[in-house]
């Protein structure tokens, strides 16, 4: 991929998230002789002149993987941390033709997305791993009105369907949120979905996959806690920095529509929503009444997704409705 800066304006150029069957990732190591050599990055270049991004696309994946692309969809929430001077846009190939190889001289290498930030990777790109460890749909649990019987039929029924995250979210006390994160876990782990606690860090440690963080207990730590995912609900730009600042792998900010939960809550709006997350390249969740339905608009206001309650488990839900 071509970094360097041009004489007249920003330079634009464009990279491809390329993944197979098994949802692992295809990444190409810059080889010697280049500008970062041995560093990884996506595979892509710059845009020629009078190219489309999706032409400058299949033209370089052509030129580097000797691979045709056919349908393709750009990501405007995968923002990168382009130097100065560089415009570097995502797009995701959903089809292509042809067995991926270096034509010019690089290694590649097809890597579960979790195996990512093991490799070193170009500084601009580095931020593009947490979005791809994590999915479209983050799930807020909803036992206590369920009961567990009906919550973990729904749950599983959605997890066969979409890759998710589901955070457990219930007023219990921590030797009940430890046993039953460590249920969840199992229940999932065969759909390759994951489990965080909200709650205390220091007494959910180890039970789960991670650890939410709620806004209150976000700004009384001073670091991240030592959970392999952490993430965080936020109301406002200043939260977010907070979040990010720690090293949150994610965040959750609402409420972008009117919510029964909270009625008195002002709407973000989705104008105001993307406002706000384009000021961390932190990957954030829509919340705030949210349905399946509305991932699309959130992916095009730079959301990660969204985070869902009804929408999943109530009687009328889409994914994991009976």
């Amino acid at each position: 991929m071509c970094v360097s800066t041009g004489p007249t304006g920003p330079e634009h150029v464009v990279a491809a998230i390329i993944q197979d069957g098994g949802g692992r990732v295809l990444v190409a190591r810059r080889p010697e002789g280049k500008r970062g050599a041995g560093l990884w990055e996506f595979p892509g270049g710059k845009i020629a002149p009078g190219e489309s991004q999706s032409e400058a696309l299949r033209r370089e994946l052509h030129e580097e993987l000797d691979i045709a692309v056919g349908a393709c969809t750009f990501l405007p929430h995968y923002r990168a941390a382009a130097p100065p001077g560089i415009d570097l846009a995502f797009w995701r190939v959903d089809a292509y033709e042809g067995v991926a190889r270096g034509r010019e001289g690089q290694e590649i290498r097809w890597c579960p997305p979790d195996m990512l930030p093991d490799l070193p990777f170009l500084p601009a790109d580095r931020p593009i791993l947490a979005r791809l460890r994590l999915p479209s749909f983050y799930l807020v649990s909803d036992v206590d009105h369920l009961g567990e019987a009906l919550f973990e039929e729904r749950l599983a029924r959605a997890a066969a369907r979409d890759t998710l995250l589901l955070q457990l979210r219930e007023p219990w006390p921590a030797s009940r949120l430890r046993a039953y994160a460590q249920h969840l876990c199992a229940l999932l782990a065969p759909y390759g979905g994951r489990c965080v606690v909200n709650g205390d860090p220091r007494e959910l440690m180890g039970c789960a996959d991670g650890v939410h963080l709620s806004a209150a207990r976000l700004a009384r730590l001073d670091a991240r806690p030592p959970a392999p995912l952490v993430g965080a609900s936020c109301h406002d730009a200043e939260e977010l920095q907070r979040a990010a600042a720690m090293g949150c792998d994610f965040a959750v900010l609402s409420p972008v529509k009117p919510t029964p939960s909270h009625p008195d809550a002002t709407p973000l709006g989705w104008a105001r929503f993307c406002e706000l997350a384009a000021g961390v390249l932190l990957p954030v969740y829509a919340l705030g009444g949210m349905t399946t339905a509305d991932r699309a608009t959130a992916e095009t206001h730079l959301a990660q997704g969204v985070a869902v309650r009804s929408g999943i488990f109530g009687k009328d839900a889409g994914l994991g409705a009976s």
